[in-house]
């Protein structure tokens, strides 16, 4: 008989494993410029700049010492992003995946597998300046969109906590002065894909305006039980006024509903004979599940009736001072978050969440051909209330609401310089201290007694600290070519794992970044080569699997799993051999290798096939374990003997070896000033491992995925109509997993999408 602690802890499992499995999601490595419209190509073939705010100033993209890659709405729109997981189709070395409508950011392995309130992202994702804490609010944002930047490494300095593996910085169309216009896009496509989007910008005086854009989507899901699908609508208003040249405000605000049946997640390997899109609910599917292990057959059938129910809304303010000495920012925002959905793994569950975020920075900037600095101040609060509900008891799993109400409070002040030695060498340092206190409170109820039964409350408290720093140094060999080097470092702050006490508390993570690299645009401006190296060595590393809590429950816990070295090198080309000829070459290779990786499971629960890592134990309870604990424990302080895995050597999960793409565009030249533009893009990742778990069902191996696109544009860019098919070849792959090794090896995974097709139309007026 199993015990209600351990029931309970497999409930948590359970419920949660369906949500870190849950992701339709791909890795594509396309192309990682901005697009021809995007890059406002002017003087025939020439590559016009590109303007980018990354180090918190506006600055040329080809002088900015970091890699970065631009994403303009031209390309966001071509590529069909509506949710942050298509986001990765435009940038080599990052993989995004869509668990239970939570986005999961990785970048060269660096992210965050958990998406439980308790954890913390490994990549910040800001919009318009603003952090967004909570995975479950990153979708929603993609329209109206003026750039996407993708910052690769750590942040530390600039961004703060949390920015390990680099940052994400949406930036939305402003509002803008004098200017009278309308603009409408349509898309109908397969899988009853409609989409319709448009902003409308009205000036207010000479010295006001105001900006409002929707967007509203409906796509049917393409795993067979109607899952996978995107439904959504959202809307955004902005005002800008600016009362005299010095002064600047900003006023935003955006609501987003998200809704449908959300993410779900397909068996690997398949059963036998069926579709790769079969969904765990079928009859077939369900009767695989009994199968699996001595658990297996008192598993819950998994049913269809999934659903997810989001609502966001956020406001935010932007304050620009011109001052004598410098130039004051002050951004406050407020966030709400209400995500409620139901899933399916083994048993019902239904959760909710609610998280109010509060923060705000306020900082002094200053820009001179001899001195360039920035220093500021940011504060953060994030409160979360996280209720689980486990229904249809009677089984392994009773009636039990569990509710963890985590907080994080953060303090930080941060500064950095740029400093020209002479006209051509310019010296850069920064420095960024954080403070963060996180607490958590939680409580069990059996929901089958009348009234419920609270059956425990547990909480605790932790703070950390940390300071990160950037060193560097720019060179101009001429114009336009530079040299850059730059030593950076990242901090993940530690926290809980969703367990009762004793909390099972994990360490801060951290992260030293060594880059070396090149910007150069040659042939008058023809053809532009960025070039970059790299060396991560990354620390205390935060992976989640199926795991054992320090009363050997069964949970989904959050580890220190050792550390790890990562290198490589980056390539982005773009070439424009003839103003109607544009070709793109970009890539990222990545050699990744854990230094040490230890994970424990006791004996009773360790089935044949559940981890490719070799094994050394039992090691009896007080026994010295061969790695410490996050307290610097090596004693086994459990009741049960454990096995020990050593992962060590392995390939950091979630990242290929190389990942690239090309694509070439050609336009020709029609009747009346219009253009037909006619593109295709090949992308290739090699294989990489889904998962921890290093078993055979957790590799990914390489593929390929081809998309096409025709537009016909109107002269003036009036009016455009285009046809599109992603995925063409129809190639099955997928992005994470997770597997629950007491059930015998089982296996779900993110699938990506099928081939998809459409047409899309686009209007414009005013001016």
């Amino acid at each position: 008989m199993i015990s209600y602690s351990r029931a309970r802890t497999l409930a948590i499992f359970l419920a949660s494993a369906s949500i870190y499995a849950s992701g339709a999601s791909a890795q594509i490595a396309p192309v990682a410029n901005v697009s021809a419209a995007d890059q406002n190509v002017s003087g025939g073939a020439e590559i016009s700049d590109i303007i980018v705010t990354a180090q918190r100033r506006e600055q040329n993209l080809q002088k900015a010492s970091l890699t970065i890659q631009v994403l303009g709405g031209g390309d966001l729109e071509k590529a069909g992003v509506t949710d942050v997981a298509a986001l990765q189709k435009l940038a080599p070395g990052v993989s995004i995946s869509n668990g239970g409508g939570n986005g999961q950011i990785y970048i060269r392995g660096v992210g965050d597998y958990s998406v439980s309130p308790l954890s913390s992202p490994g990549v910040a994702f800001n919009v318009d300046g603003v952090y967004v804490g909570r995975p479950d609010g990153l979708n929603g944002n993609f329209y109206d969109l003026a750039r996407i930047e993708v910052l690769k490494g750590p942040q530390g300095t600039l961004y703060g906590r949390n920015a390990n593996g680099g940052s994400v910085n949406v930036i939305t169309n402003d509002a803008k002065l004098g200017a009278r216009t309308f603009d409408l896009n349509l898309q109908v496509g397969n899988y009853d894909m409609r989409q319709a989007s448009g902003a409308v910008n009205l000036p207010i005086g000479r010295t006001a305006a105001l900006r409002g854009a929707f967007n509203v989507v409906h796509r049917n899901g393409y795993i067979s039980d109607g899952s996978n699908d995107d439904i959504q609508q959202s809307g955004r208003l902005r005002f800008y006024w600016e009362p005299s040249p010095d002064v600047s405000l900003r006023l935003n605000g955006d609501y987003s509903h998200l809704g449908g049946k959300g993410n779900n997640a397909v068996y690997l390997p398949r059963r036998p004979g069926s579709s790769p899109y079969e969904a765990q609910s079928s009859a077939a599917a369900n009767a695989y599940l009994d199968s699996f292990g001595p658990l297996g057959p008192l598993l819950k059938d998994i049913a269809p009736d999934t659903y997810r129910d989001t609502t966001l809304y956020n406001v935010s303010a932007q304050l620009d001072w011109n001052l004598p000495f410098a130039t004051l920012t002050v951004l406050p925002a407020y966030r709400y978050l209400d995500s409620n959905y139901a899933n399916h793994f083994a048993e019902r569950y239904e959760s909710q969440v609610v998280t109010r975020q509060r923060s705000l920075e306020a900082r002094f900037g200053n820009s001179s051909s001899a001195l360039t600095w920035v220093v500021g101040g940011y504060y953060f609060n994030e409160s979360s209330s996280d209720g689980l509900i486990l229904v249809d008891g009677g089984n392994i799993l009773q009636n039990y609401r569990i509710i963890y109400s985590p907080k994080s409070i953060s303090y930080a002040a941060f500064g950095q310089t740029t400093i020209s030695v002479t006209d051509a060498l310019r010296i850069i340092g920064g420095i960024r201290y954080t403070h963060e206190k996180r607490s958590l409170s939680g409580s069990i109820t059996d929901q089958a007694q009348q009234p419920p039964a609270l059956l425990e409350n547990f909480g605790g408290r932790k703070s950390f600290s940390g300071a990160t720093y950037k060193l560097g140094a720019e060179f101009d060999l001429s114009p336009q070519n530079m040299l850059y080097v730059t030593y950076s470092t990242g901090f993940k702050s530690g926290g809980f794992s969703q367990t009762i006490e004793p909390l099972n508390v994990y360490k801060p993570e951290k992260l030293g970044a060594f880059e070396i690299g090149s910007r150069n645009r040659f042939l008058d401006n023809r053809l532009q080569v960025n070039v970059s190296a790299f060396h991560w060595t990354y620390k205390a590393i935060q992976d989640s699997r199926v795991n054992f809590d320090a009363l050997n429950n069964v949970n989904f816990i959050t580890f220190n799993s050792g550390d790890a070295t990562l290198y490589g090198g980056t390539f982005d080309i773009v070439a424009r051999p003839t103003e109607a000829d544009t070709i793109s070459l970009t890539g990222e290779y990545v050699h990744s290798r854990y230094d040490s990786f230890f994970f424990r499971t006791p004996v009773p629960f360790l089935q044949p096939g559940s981890t490719g890592c070799p094994l050394s134990g039992p090691y009896a309870p007080g026994a010295t374990l061969p790695y410490a604990d996050p307290s610097g424990s090596t004693t086994n302080n459990g009741p049960l003997p454990v096995i020990v895995g050593d992962c060590k050597g392995f390939q950091v999960a979630r990242v290929p070896k190389f990942t690239g793409a090309a694509s070439y565009q050609h336009a020709f030249t029609m009747p009346n000033d219009a253009s037909l533009t006619v593109g295709g893009t090949l992308t290739y990742s090699t294989g990489k491992w889904l998962s921890i778990d290093f078993i055979k069902a957790a590799r990914q191996s390489s593929y390929a995925v081809v998309d096409a696109d025709l537009t016909y544009r109107a002269a003036g860019d009036r009016w455009s109509i285009g046809v599109f098919a992603r995925n063409l070849t129809k190639t099955v792959y997928y992005n994470g997993g997770i597997q629950a090794s007491f059930v015998g090896g089982l296996f779900t995974a993110d699938i990506a999408a099928p081939r998809t097709y459409g047409v899309r139309a686009n209007f414009r007026f005013g001016s």
